[in-house]
């Protein structure tokens, strides 16, 4: 049985809703800043969120708890730029430092 004009309208319209409210969704992943790193304390800046240790599952290797700096590319510092990844605005996974080229 064919549908009649309204009714593929209808189809239409709601088919290109989906589609917009899908591409309208957030990134998953954001840019943050080390605000604060060394001697066992982080603090992030993800957006409005200031985000510490038990906010965030952090990656192999990055290190926060450094009581003395040696230049490490793997050490947490003030003003580093991370990216992080939430699917849920509840857990955060800061996966790697972002440095300009």
């Amino acid at each position: 049985m064919s549908r009649s004009f309204d009714e593929s309208m209808t189809a239409a319209v709601s088919a290109l809703m989906q589609l917009g409210r899908r591409a309208a969704q957030p990134s998953a992943f954001s840019i943050g800043e080390v605000l604060h790193s060394g001697n066992g304390t982080l603090q992030v800046s993800c957006g409005e969120l200031v985000l510490e240790p038990e906010d965030l599952y952090l990656a192999q290797g990055l290190d926060y708890r450094w009581s003395v700096d040696d230049g490490s590319a793997l050490k947490l510092r003030r003003g580093d730029r991370v990216v992080l990844l939430s699917l849920d605005g509840q857990d955060y996974y800061l996966i790697c430092k972002a440095v300009k080229a």
